[in-house]
This record gives structure tokens, C-alpha cells and sequence, in this order.
């Protein structure tokens, strides 16, 4: 895991946390004053625009520390992404976490009573790009600091196993978060690949894929079954025709009643091709 210690020294960083989000002039105040933003839980924590602006960026699978009593992070996420945060906590303090969006809404929260209580938040990001973090303590700070570490899993990466041109012999993936670069090529009877899932109802399959052609062939994504019917995600099929400003996509598919296995079908129709899919059943 690639870990980022962030240092305290950006006057921007301060401003955005020492002050009460609960006061709408946003100013910034001592961290021991007792309208601190420390002295909320997880009932009425908010993030105001000031600090939603001001907050330092950073990425995900990062670790993060801090020392006083409030800290904001922003960082990039993607649709499907589960985040994992896992705060160490200091023996003198009692630090919360939650997740909001760019407009200031709480997604998450935690805030688990008790000094030296570490913390666990996840989430699955439904349909934004960016997250904030907001970590805070009801407790007065001090040079005791707690570290934030933000995991993301990461996806295996399996090889196109061929022969998988058909429902019947398609490669079987057993892992659920997987990635995949593949060709496509039908002069070498090589116009179809087929990647078997295993599924259970309320499963949610999320597909990203981009593709690349030789200019003259049509490359293809869709879910399908055993049979090779594309299936359907509030009455849309779930597919995709690459084009030539439409070379990359994100496909959702919620897994009904009696449905075991699922297929992801990408095709060349003719020609060549090349393609990147990530595949993530949650």
C-alpha cells in the first residue's frame, strides 16, 4: 500500500479546520472553544462550504494523520468503489469520522463512544466522483494523534483464457472484483470473449469497460445469460457499441430472483480490437 503522511502547515488546511461548521460565518475558531466543531456526533456533524472548498486532496489507500481537533480531506472515487476507512485512535481521545458529497450531505458516519476506541466506516459509492472525510473529537486536541488509513480494494487481474468465444465455454472468474485486458480479432476466430460470474439475488454488477478498434470494426459490451440474451436493467439492456467519442462505459445490473450466473460478452463485429474490463459483483 502506498501511504502519504500530510503534513499540518497549509493555512488553508488550518482555516478549514478549526472553526465551527455549525456557524454560517465560518470563523475560525480556537480548537478548545466550547462551539467547537468537535462537540458534534454523528446526529448533526456538517461540513460547510468553506471547508468543503478548502479541504486538502489527497487519494484513497493513503494514510492520513493529524493532531488537532478537526481535519477535512477530498479525494477522487469512482461509481461502485468500496471504501474502507480504519482510524487508530489515541488513548486520550474520542475522534469521529463521516463521509458527505461535494454539496455538503452526510453519506456515512461513525462515532463509536469512547477514548482510544479505534473506528471502522464503509461505503460504497452510489453516483458521485469525490469524497470528503471529515474526522473531528469531542475532546480537546493535543499533540496525540490519530492516523486514517482509506483502503479501497483492489481488483485481481486474470488473463483472457481462451477458448471463451461462447456462453458454453466461457471462462469461468471466480474472484468477484476483477480486471481483465483482452484482444478481439474475428479473422482468427477470436470475435467473441465470454466471462462467467457466479451471482446471487440483490448482487449488484457493475461493468467498466473501453475499447479500442482498428477503424473499421463495431466492438461490443452486454450482459448476458447461458442462452445469450442480453439482459435487463429497468427494462434498458444492459450493452454497449463503442464508438468514436463513446470508447469507454459503466454498466449496472441488479441480480433477480433465481439467477445463479451471469455472462459478460465483448465482441468484435468484424475486425479487431482491444478492450479493458473491470468486472465488480457486490
Amino acid at each position: 500500500m502506498r501511504k502519504l503522511i500530510l503534513p499540518v502547515i497549509a493555512s488553508t488546511m488550518l482555516a478549514a479546520c478549526a472553526g465551527d461548521d455549525a456557524d454560517s460565518s465560518d470563523t475560525v475558531v480556537a480548537p478548545e472553544s466550547p462551539g467547537a466543531t468537535s462537540l458534534e456526533d454523528c446526529s448533526n456533524v456538517s461540513l460547510s462550504t468553506t471547508r468543503i472548498n478548502a479541504a486538502a486532496r489527497t487519494t484513497v489507500n493513503t494514510e492520513l494523520t493529524f493532531d488537532n481537533a478537526l481535519a477535512v480531506w477530498r479525494m477522487p472515487v469512482s461509481v461502485g468503489q468500496e471504501l474502507t476507512a480504519e482510524m487508530t485512535v489515541p488513548d486520550d481521545k474520542d475522534y469521529n469520522i463521516a463521509f458527505f458529497d461535494g454539496s455538503g450531505n452526510k453519506l456515512a458516519c461513525a462515532d463509536t463512544e469512547g477514548n482510544g476506541v479505534d473506528e471502522t466506516l464503509e461505503y460504497t459509492v452510489a453516483s458521485i466522483s469525490e469524497i470528503w472525510v471529515k474526522v473531528w473529537t469531542p475532546a480537546l486536541p493535543s499533540r496525540s494523534a490519530f492516523t486514517l488509513t482509506m483502503v479501497a480494494p483492489v481488483a485481481t487481474e486474470i488473463t483472457d483464457d481462451e477458448p471463451n468465444d461462447t456462453p458454453a465455454t466461457a471462462q469461468v472468474v471466480s474472484e468477484s472484483f476483477t480486471t481483465v485486458d483482452g484482444t478481439l480479432d474475428t479473422d482468427n476466430s477470436d470475435a467473441d470473449d465470454y466471462y462467467k460470474y457466479a451471482v446471487t439475488e440483490g448482487d449488484v454488477v457493475t461493468i467498466n469497460a473501453s475499447a479500442t478498434d482498428d477503424g473499421a470494426s463495431l466492438i461490443y459490451v452486454a450482459l448476458v445469460d447461458s442462452d445469450d440474451t442480453i439482459l435487463e436493467e429497468n427494462n434498458e439492456p444492459v450493452e454497449h457499441y463503442f464508438g468514436e467519442n463513446e470508447m469507454s462505459t459503466s454498466l449496472t445490473y441488479t441480480v433477480p430472483a433465481a439467477t445463479t450466473a451471469v455472462y459478460v460478452w465483448m465482441a468484435a463485429i468484424p475486425g479487431t480490437g482491444t478492450y479493458s474490463l473491470q468486472v465488480r459483483i457486490q
